[in-house]
């Protein structure tokens, strides 16, 4: 009995350990089951298939994956984004083009273009950047055409508020970028993603393949879709959420195209370097969609509400990790640029606006801070941040000694968002005086546009006085009948502008200028003004609309018109 249990307790113990050892082997069979590689057609295929109208297998992945590899493209093609991924990194950081902290702590460094803003391709990689272009020109053709015949041009067609010409899928705009990424030394975390799971709001995305690092991506049952095995030749086509939830949103057609969400993963301990060549199908941002869908309801979604104000819809996963170490340094999302790209390569989106970056540290990180420090939010730095603050900027994150020094931070604001402000701070914003090339950032422009508004609060009273002078023929007594009555128009139209104006400076809430403002009617009122009847507003903004309330006698002709708007003409008269 004991040899027995023995043998039993034995037999446990085997099957215990064999079943410790099958359990791993299951958990990556089911993981290996979840996943699938990306669906792979040659371009001379593909070609052949658009061109026969043979669309239902094509139709069936961008319905369910919403991508695509387009395989088998010419051998300089390939050569070029092989040149490419050897020159550019070096390239960009002999340029000094801007760097950035990804969410993993990676940097990233891009060159940025677009169709209807075109900027020259960097010298060292021209050749092989146009190269590219052109081949990807070859394929935007084809998947244009694609997209078309599945939807149907009807549903296809936009149009612009400054321009009604009906344009389609075709005719789209588009952006390019060259992304470099590399992996900051001494970070250990490969836990996280460069660019987190998620879904651009352009209509249309073509990427080139990085087989050493590859895009992963989901189809529509959230599987992993794996594109590892895409070489030199091909490019990656993603459908973009503009597409179905903007262009097509109403009609059948929105749901045969899957927005693909889809990601970069960390770069640490992975590869040196990681450079792919994008391009964004857009429209402009005043488009609006001219289907039948969109004229039924009549109301007209631009794209730069969709483009910007677009939110991540699905699981959890499609959010960006949360990271509270690296999302200091996250200053912007590589994929999620994609979206705000309205920037120049010299500039960044923080906090809702296109930034100029610093030329003070081109090898130092930069980040997207207000004047007490404290992060502002950017795509990617979403909590424990700053909005609605004016005084967001980009700076060296290196050090912030040099704002001592300055007289402001150098970007504008027209008006403080926290009140009266004085000037004299390098961290706050430069005040914006009435235009946008009027930015008062030295202590020299601030002290003449102080002058300036002093001189315009004396204009603002003089030309009052200049009209009631003329209304009441006490000068230029020759003009009379239609001369006369067209002056008295014209200076009560210079009266609004300059009131408005008056008004527009008080209202940036700059302590300085405000107080010259105040200086400038003062002086203005006891120079012309003294002697006239008090008016019954004191805003230089209404004051042109005053009249004379005290007439004298002999003036009846004015009297008779004043009296139509005032019932007490007649009182004042006999006092």
């Amino acid at each position: 009995k004991l040899i027995l249990l023995d043998s039993l307790l034995q037999e446990i113990k085997y099957r215990l350990t064999m079943w410790d050892t099958l359990v791993p082997v299951l958990m990556l069979l089911i993981t290996v089951s979840q996943s699938s590689n990306i669906y792979q057609i040659g371009l001379s295929e593909l070609s052949s298939l658009v061109n026969s109208n043979r669309l239902s297998s094509l139709s069936s992945i961008l319905s369910s994956q919403g991508s695509l590899a387009v395989t088998s493209l010419p051998k300089d093609y390939s050569q070029a984004v092989r040149n490419i991924k050897r020159s550019a990194p070096a390239c960009l950081e002999q340029l000094n083009y801007p760097q950035f902290y990804l969410p993993d702590g990676s940097q990233r460094r891009t060159f940025a273009s677009a169709s209807d803003e075109q900027e020259d391709y960097p010298d060292c990689i021209r050749e092989d950047s146009e190269t590219v272009a052109k081949h990807l020109d070859t394929v935007d053709v084809l998947i244009s055409r694609l997209i078309t015949d599945i939807a149907g041009p009807e549903n296809l067609v936009w149009k612009t508020q400054n321009d009604q010409k009906m344009r389609n899928f075709s005719t789209a705009l588009f952006k390019e970028h060259i992304h470099v990424y590399k992996p900051v030394e001494g970070l250990n975390d490969d836990s996280g993603y460069a660019a987190p799971f998620h879904t651009d709001n352009g209509l249309l995305l073509m990427i080139t393949p990085f087989q050493e690092h590859p895009l992963q991506m989901k189809n529509k049952m959230g599987e992993i879709v794996e594109t590892g095995e895409i070489g030199e030749d091909a490019v990656l086509i993603l459908l973009a959420s503009g597409l179905p939830q903007w262009l097509l949103r109403g009609t059948k057609s929105s749901s045969k195209f899957f927005p693909v969400p889809h990601a970069v993963p960390s770069l640490v301990n992975d590869v040196s370097s990681r450079t792919v060549f994008a391009r964004m199908k857009v429209v402009p941002m005043d488009a609006y969609p001219s289907n039948l869908a969109a004229e039924e309801k009549k109301d007209r979604n631009l794209f730069e509400q969709f483009f910007h104000d677009v939110k991540q819809a699905g699981s959890e996963e499609l959010c960006p990790i949360q990271k509270p170490a690296h999302q200091q340094l996250a200053l912007e999302s590589s994929w999620s640029a994609l979206k705000t790209e309205e920037c120049s390569h010299s500039q960044a989106y923080c906090w809702m606006n296109c930034l100029e970056l610093p030329t003070t540290c081109p090898q130092s990180p930069v980040q997207c801070s207000n004047s007490d420090s404290k992060p502002c939010c950017t795509d990617t730095v979403t909590e424990d941040c700053e909005a609605m603050d004016q005084s967001c900027h980009w700076e060296c994150q290196a050090s912030n000694d040099t704002t001592e020094d300055k007289f402001c931070n150098g970007y504008g604001t027209d008006m403080y968002m926290q009140g009266f402000t004085a000037s004299g701070n390098g961290k706050d914003a430069c005040v914006i005086l009435l235009f946008k090339s009027w930015v008062l950032d030295t202590r020299t422009k601030f002290g003449l546009g102080c002058v300036g508004v002093i001189l315009l609060g004396v204009a603002v009273e003089g030309l009052l006085c200049l009209r009631r002078q003329l209304q009441s023929r006490r000068i230029l007594l020759r003009i009379s009948g239609v001369t006369r009555r067209v002056s008295i128009v014209l200076l009560f139209g210079l009266n609004i502008a300059s009131g408005y104006l008056a008004m527009l400076v008080a209202m940036t809430y700059s302590v300085e200028l405000f107080i010259c403002m105040v200086i400038g009617l003062v002086v203005g009122h006891a120079i012309f003004n003294t002697e006239a009847a008090v008016g019954e507003s004191v805003d230089p903004c209404c004051a042109s609309q005053r009249d004379n309330g005290i007439l004298k006698k002999d003036d009846y002709s004015t009297c008779e018109v004043i009296c139509e708007k005032y019932a007490e003409c007649d009182t004042n008269l006999k006092l």
